[in-house]
């Protein structure tokens, strides 16, 4: 009777371990099937799912992880700093530009999960910096860029990464009887601004801007806001041309000649060369009449250049000019157009003020 119940215990411990193995083996499968479900998520299915998770495995990465190579990694990390920062689809006509600098070290063209976190906590830092400092109306994050610059000889990158803050200051849509500007406007950055203002019977009006910034202005009030709901939006894959009869990121060099325009071409010319006439402009001051032409062909252009697979981010003006022994003064106006693949943030972004 005894063996009987000794017995009879055992194979009750063999039952209830048979039961704890099952249940653990149905956990570890439910643990698996989680970890696949995040691995099959992809960028093209779900753009928020795929950076949150993402996000949550950089930020939990150790040193010894896997790794990205470095076109993927930079592309991780501009999409990140977007998806967390960006606030876009709202109107603009300010467009404001910061460049800061993080070095970041690469192994045989590779980069980790932890070396990315820790160039996302840097830049991070920055942003935050930069928007706490930005005095523009109505502010937000437009788009992030990051660029990797190689420097081979001791296995790093130096990661550029350009912020544009958007505002809103103006509702004006033309240019009226008193505009009259100067041709240049150079932002050097830190503060430092060299703008030639309100030119003819305004001489001396508005010191610190120009032609470029007020055609920037007006021109982005032009883009199409994307609605999101009340939530925000940000930018991803992120491309980047500038346009001018100088430029060496365009080949349709027909498409800026216009027999309509003050000076042959649908971006401000300037030059004091007798071969070009209609680029004869040596008070440098562009009237409002010539202003509303450059302006009306900026939409123009902006769809020109434009990718298939993206959407206008911003587009702003400035001033460039070639000088030198065998050339005539001249100055040309430049325009830089940002484009990229827009979505809507289910899971926040931004920041407040």
């Amino acid at each position: 009777m005894k063996k009987n119940r000794i017995l009879r215990g055992a194979l009750a411990l063999v039952v209830l371990f048979a039961v704890v193995i099952a249940c653990r083996k149905q956990e570890d499968a439910k643990v698996n099937q989680s970890n696949s479900e995040i691995v099959t998520i992809s960028k093209e299915d779900d753009m928020n799912a795929y950076l949150k998770q993402f996000k949550e495995k950089m930020q939990s990465a150790t040193k010894n992880n896997e790794t990205l190579l470095v076109e993927d990694a930079r592309w991780h990390l501009e999409a990140l700093l977007n998806y967390t920062y960006g606030d876009a689809g709202r109107q603009t006509s300010d467009i404001q530009c910061d460049t800061f600098y993080y070095k970041m070290p690469i192994n045989g063209g590779e980069i980790t999960l932890a070396q990315l976190n820790e160039a996302f906590v840097a830049l991070s830092q920055n942003v935050q910096y930069i928007y706490a400092d930005c005095n523009l109306p109505d502010k937000s994050i437009l788009a992030i860029q990051t660029m990797f610059e190689n420097n081979s000889k001791d296995s790093s990158v130096t990661v550029r990464t350009i912020l544009s803050m958007r505002g809103l200051t103006t509702f004006s849509m033309w240019f009226d009887s008193t505009d009259y500007w100067g041709q240049t406007y150079y932002d050097l950055g830190d503060g430092f601004i060299v703008a030639s203002g309100k030119c003819g019977a305004y001489q001396g009006e508005c010191p610190e801007s120009g032609a470029p910034l007020e055609l920037t202005k007006k021109l982005n009030l032009r883009i199409p806001k994307y609605a999101c709901l009340q939530r925000s939006g940000y930018f991803t894959d992120e491309h980047t041309i500038t346009v001018s009869i100088y430029s060496p990121d365009i080949d349709d060099w027909d498409f800026l000649n216009d027999d309509n325009s003050p000076c042959r071409y649908k971006l401000y010319y300037q030059t004091e060369d007798p071969h070009f006439p209609r680029g004869a402009n040596p008070s440098g001051c562009i009237c409002p009449e010539d202003m509303n032409y450059y302006l009306s062909k900026g939409p123009e252009i902006i769809n020109h250049y434009q990718p298939d697979d993206k959407v206008i981010i911003s587009a702003y003006y400035q001033s460039s000019s070639i000088v030198g022994i065998g050339k005539t003064d001249n100055c040309f106006h430049e325009l830089v157009l940002s484009y990229g693949v827009f979505h809507c943030n289910d899971n926040g972004g931004g920041l407040d003020d």
